[in-house]
Parts: structure tokens; C-alpha cells; sequence
């Protein structure tokens, strides 16, 4: 009887068993789904908060510096007049140089008819071309260049006849005049007079580009009297710009700067110097002996001076961020080797050594700097650190830096730049610094929009 009911009981206990088995295993399975679930939230929260950036590849680059200014040229230059009353003839063309002796003029009492001849297709387009550059150089602050403007294209088209007109006769044989008139210098001949001839370099003062165009002008004539100023010659292909700055060019004397004028559009290197001018200020003087033909028309001219040229590491403006950084001593670092990480170690609560990796945002001879919000660190203000040597160190120097944000790891790191220089959109920064950025790095175009950490998509 007592073994029937042992069955009994052993039977029973097989059926609660078989009845438990199920539910073990719907339990295991929904602690699986769980731990799923919570995969996959977690994943989905990351990419979630991946922020899809712009970013700018670092690239070697220069900056030109370019300083704009407006100054005053003198040349030697020799005013010839007449000593007849009547109309007068020109056989030489402005710019043109000629030698001493050579024939330049005759006046008579009756106005030589200069034929005029048809202008050729190739005339017309040195026409065209001269009055673009000359509509280019008129300004309402320099209106006085409408009548050089005016003069310089009549004096042309009047060159062009003389030349056609001249090609078959013996001049000095054919013209019969009261007077002929012969270059006293060799040199290149100009008909605009503007009363500045007699003046050199050290007679310069501010008032002289203040009232120029307040002066009057004399140009080719067509009837003349008697000791009318009617040509100049320039003596000397050397010609001096004189100018005004607020940027000391004395680095620069006994040098070459490139020069840019405007108004030609041409680059020209001169001779930089200074000189002390008869109003007792200072003033500084290029000397140039290029293309003088193309400025004998010219007093004031607007020019631009390449200063300096600096290269290094070109990034956008808008990349760059200021943060606040941690300085650490470097007797303090610890690395890794195993793992190639930056390491710190700090002590917790109850003395013990925290190990922490960190970012390393900058170094120099006797620190790094660690961004506040580097997420690996999580260092604190007031956290003391510790080495292997047991000296410690509270966190403490807090320094703000000027970076970028380096994503080369998929996520926004922190890295110090040194400007050197900068345009309105882009900066040129020191390359090689100690934990900053180098060539081809990768960087946020916009650092306004992300936050260091953040993932990159």
C-alpha cells in the first residue's frame, strides 16, 4: 500500500515538473526579447542622435595681403614752348620717343589741313580698347579724368592720321611753316601739362592729391601763342610713385614689391623706399622703370601692394569654435601601449586611482590641454590627478582656445588651431602644432551646428 501511494506521489511530482517547463522557457525567451529590445533601442537612439554634417577636407593654402592705396608720380620732365603766335602741327605721336634733334612741330599763320583718312578695322579696336580704359578710370571723386580721357582718344585718332598722312612725304622738305620746333632732349613725348613738372618727390605733401583736379590742364592745341606751354618730354624712363601709409613699408626698403595697377590692370615690381619730404613728414617712394609710356598721361594713380604672403593649412572661418580647456601638466600623461590611449589618472572618493582616456586637444613644451567637454575624460573641475610617481595635481588652469572639430573618428573631437591669418571666409593656420590638425584632416564646415561628441553619420 505504501508503495502505490510512493508511485503515486513520484508521478505527481513528474506531472508538476512537466507543467514547469514551459513557463522556464517562456521566461528565458522573454528575457532574450528584452535584452533585444533594449539592443536595439540603444542602437536606434545612436543613430538618432548622429548628425549629418558638412565637413571640409584640410588643405595647404596661401594668403596674399594686399594694401590699396593712391599716390603721385613724378618724372624728369621738360616743358617746351613756342615762340610764335599761329596754328600749330604735330608730327610725333604721344608716347612716342624720339631722339635729340628730332622734328616735332611747325606753326604757321594758316591752319595746316590735316587729311583724314578712313580708320581701319584694327584702328578701331586700339580705339575701342583705349576709351574702355580710359571710362574705367573715371570716378566721381576724379572727375578732372573725363578731359585726360577725352584728350587721350582725340590725341589718338589724331596719331593715326599723322602716321597715315606722313608716310609719303619728306616732312622737313614739305612743311613750310613760321616755325619748326626740334627736341631739345631725348626722352618720350607727352601734350598733357598739369603744372606738376616742376616739382620732384620731396616736394610731396597730402595737398597735392587733394587738389589736383582742381588744376588746369593743358592739352594738344590746335592754335597757340606766343610762349604757350605746347609739349613735355620725359627725360628719364625712371619714374616715382609716392604715397601714404599706415603700414610700415620700411621692412620692405631697398626691396622689390609687387605693384598692381588698378586702373591698367598690370603688375609691376619697383624699387621700395623712404624719405623724409620738405613738410617734415614721412613718406615712402617706388621707383619704377617699366612701362613708363603707359603712365605719362598719369599724375595720380590707384595702386594695390602685395605686403606678404602667408601659407600654412587653409580652413573656413566658419569652422572654427572657441573652448575651454583643462591644462595639464605633461609629467602627468600616462599612454597605453597595449591600446595606444592617452591616459589619467585621477583618485576617487576613497583614494583610489580612476583610470580616464582623454582627447588631446593641444600640447606644448610643458602642457596638455584637455577639452571640458571631451566625452572620454569626464574630468571635473577640482578632480586631482595622480602618476606613477605620486605626484598629483588639481584641475585647475582653465584656458580658452580657438579649434576645430576633427571627425576623422566618426564623432566630434576637439582640436586646437593657431591662426596666422585670415580672409573674410577663409584662415590660414600654423600647420604642425602639437595635437592640433594636419593635411587631409577631416573637419566640421560648420561648427556652429554640432557639439563635441556628437556622432557623425
Amino acid at each position: 500500500m505504501k508503495n502505490v501511494e510512493k508511485e503515486k506521489n513520484i508521478n505527481t511530482e513528474k506531472k508538476v515538473k512537466k507543467k514547469k517547463k514551459p513557463f522556464y522557457i517562456f521566461r528565458v525567451l522573454f528575457v532574450i526579447l528584452i535584452i533585444i529590445l533594449i539592443y536595439i533601442t540603444i542602437n536606434f537612439i545612436k543613430i538618432f542622435n548622429k548628425k549629418t554634417i558638412s565637413f571640409y577636407e584640410v588643405t595647404g593654402g596661401e594668403i596674399v595681403n594686399v594694401d590699396r592705396h593712391t599716390g603721385f608720380i613724378f618724372r624728369e620732365e621738360s616743358v617746351e614752348t613756342c615762340s610764335t603766335d599761329g596754328y600749330i602741327n604735330f608730327y610725333v605721336a604721344n608716347a612716342e620717343r624720339v631722339g635729340r634733334g628730332s622734328f616735332i612741330y611747325s606753326i604757321d599763320d594758316k591752319e595746316t589741313a590735316l587729311q583724314h583718312f578712313e580708320l581701319s578695322n584694327e584702328d578701331k579696336t586700339i580705339i575701342r580698347q583705349n576709351i574702355k580704359m580710359e571710362m574705367a578710370n573715371i570716378t566721381n571723386d576724379k572727375f578732372y579724368n573725363i578731359y585726360t580721357a577725352k584728350n587721350s582718344i582725340d590725341n589718338r585718332i589724331r596719331e593715326i592720321n599723322i602716321v597715315k598722312w606722313l608716310e609719303d612725304i619728306d616732312i622737313e622738305k614739305e612743311i613750310i611753316a613760321e616755325e619748326k620746333g626740334y627736341a631739345k632732349n631725348a626722352g618720350l613725348v607727352s601734350f598733357i601739362i598739369d603744372g606738376y613738372e616742376k616739382y620732384d618727390k620731396n616736394d610731396f605733401s597730402a595737398e597735392f592729391l587733394k587738389n589736383y583736379n582742381k588744376n588746369e590742364f593743358a592739352y594738344q592745341k590746335k592754335e597757340v601763342l606766343s610762349g604757350d606751354k605746347i609739349y613735355k618730354i620725359v627725360t628719364n624712363p625712371t619714374y616715382q610713385l609716392v604715397f601714404d601709409s599706415d603700414f610700415n613699408y620700411d621692412e620692405y626698403k631697398n626691396n622689390y614689391v609687387t605693384v598692381k595697377f588698378t586702373y591698367e590692370n598690370i603688375t609691376v615690381k619697383g624699387y621700395v623706399d623712404s624719405f623724409i619730404g620738405n613738410d617734415n613728414k614721412k613718406h615712402y617712394v617706388i621707383n619704377f622703370t617699366e612701362f613708363p609710356e603707359l603712365f605719362l598721361d598719369k599724375r595720380v594713380v590707384d595702386f594695390e601692394i602685395e605686403n606678404k604672403k602667408i601659407t600654412g593649412l587653409k580652413i573656413p572661418f566658419k569652422s572654427i569654435v572657441s573652448k575651454n580647456c583643462y591644462m595639464i601638466p605633461k609629467n602627468m600623461l600616462e599612454v597605453d601601449y597595449e591600446t595606444n590611449e592617452n591616459v589619467f589618472f585621477k583618485l576617487g572618493a576613497n583614494g583610489e586611482k580612476v583610470r580616464v582616456t582623454c582627447n588631446i586637444s593641444k600640447e606644448d613644451k610643458d602642457y596638455y590641454y584637455i577639452s571640458i567637454d571631451d566625452m572620454l575624460s569626464n574630468l571635473r573641475y577640482g578632480d586631482v590627478l595622480t602618476n606613477r610617481y605620486n605626484d598629483t595635481y588639481s584641475l585647475s588652469e582653465i584656458v580658452k582656445l580657438d579649434g576645430v572639430y576633427n571627425v576623422n573618428k566618426g564623432y566630434a573631437v576637439f582640436k586646437n588651431v593657431e591662426v596666422i591669418d585670415r580672409t573674410n571666409e577663409y584662415v590660414i593656420i600654423k600647420d604642425k602644432t602639437g595635437g592640433g590638425i594636419s593635411l587631409y584632416d577631416h573637419i566640421a564646415l560648420n561648427a556652429e551646428t554640432i557639439k563635441e561628441g556628437d556622432l557623425i553619420a
